[in-house]
């Protein structure tokens, strides 16, 4: 009797310790779902024309209530402020570069842009570089005294643009480099580029022709959205004759091709008008402080670890519109190198 009563002691033992682990583990299943990583993450988006609307129509600046609904990752992102990008409370560094081959204020066109970077308000900060051979040489790292901006704006001569030792070979090579080297980094502060050049990839003996993307412009535009720099690329090539005869103009509309594909997935926007370069920079630089103007700061909270490079989706809440932004995010803007 006493070996049976233990034996119905143990058993009963047995399925309490059983229960209670299997209580423990669901416990701790349901802990770990819980505790998944919630991550501040700022994303800069802007309106900009539905299937269903004129494409030539005036986008007005995003509305929050524009918003249908934003995933990251596949995720539900819940949507915790929403600021202005100019006059807002978030820094914004803007680095203008310019195409090393090109003479670009030579004529006068650096007065246009001075005036611009005059306008940005005070969350804006500028920095000022060229493309160089493969690299962004920048003469002046992101700031908001505008005097020392003015500066460095010194415009290159005719022999200067067309010494061999000044060609970029490649313009989005540069913009990769840029990507890795951001100066005064801080992922406390908004990127983005606005780069000057005729987007004309020099460095390869065959021109892209048609509707072929180039992977040299896949390349800069994923390494500029996992760095959180966002793309302004400004059509620009000197007037004829051009500095170096012997240098290649590339295939025709090749560098607007490549400034559609460069923003495609990275939030940009492309700043040309037909096949040349304008007359005056000054319309386009003020279509650009308006496309600024335009967006917004979202800032979310993203479910997965600072860090992770995933896809972005956001839903407008009218056919419309649609709303842009880049293609994928650094969740927590954690920008790598």
């Amino acid at each position: 009797m006493v070996t049976d009563y233990c034996r119905v002691r143990l058993g009963g033992l047995r399925r309490g310790v059983f229960a209670g682990l299997a209580a423990g583990v669901v416990g701790t299943l349901l802990m770990a779902s819980s505790a998944v990583a919630q991550t501040p993450t700022m994303l800069v988006l802007r309106a900009a024309p539905g299937k269903s609307a004129d494409a030539a129509a005036p986008v007005p600046p995003l509305k929050k209530e524009d918003i249908a609904e934003i995933k990251i990752g596949g995720k539900p992102a819940e949507i915790t402020g929403f600021d202005p990008l100019l006059k807002g409370p978030h820094t914004l560094q803007l680095m203008i570069v310019m195409d090393s081959m090109q003479m670009l204020g030579s004529t006068d066109k650096f007065a246009d842009l001075k005036r611009f970077v005059d306008e940005m308000p005070s969350n804006v900060e500028i920095g000022v570089g060229w493309l160089l051979q493969s690299h962004v040489k920048v003469t002046q790292p992101p700031t908001t005294d505008r005097a020392l901006v003015d500066k460095v704006l010194i415009p290159q001569t005719r022999e200067e643009a067309g010494n061999p030792k000044n060609d970029n070979g490649n313009p989005f090579s540069c913009l990769r480099d840029l990507a890795a080297h951001w100066p005064n980094a801080d992922a406390t502060k908004l990127r983005a580029v606005l780069v000057f050049t005729d987007g004309i990839i020099r460095s390869n003996a065959q021109s892209q022709a048609g509707d072929q993307e180039s992977p040299d412009v896949d390349g800069a535009s994923q390494s500029l959205e996992r760095a959180g720099i966002i793309p302004y690329p400004f059509y620009w090539m000197d007037p004829p004759p051009p500095v170096d005869p012997n240098r290649s103009e590339g295939g025709p509309l090749e560098g607007q091709q490549n400034f559609s594909q460069l923003v495609k997935y990275s939030g940009g926007y492309p700043l040309f008008e037909g096949m040349f370069s304008p007359g005056s920079i000054g319309p386009l630089l003020d279509r650009l402080y308006t496309v600024l103007q335009s967006e917004a700061v979202v800032t979310v909270t993203a479910k997965g670890s600072p860090g992770k490079f995933t896809r972005l989706d956001v839903k407008a809440t009218s056919d419309d519109m649609k709303i842009v932004g880049p293609d994928s995010v650094m969740i927590g803007n954690v920008w790598k190198k």
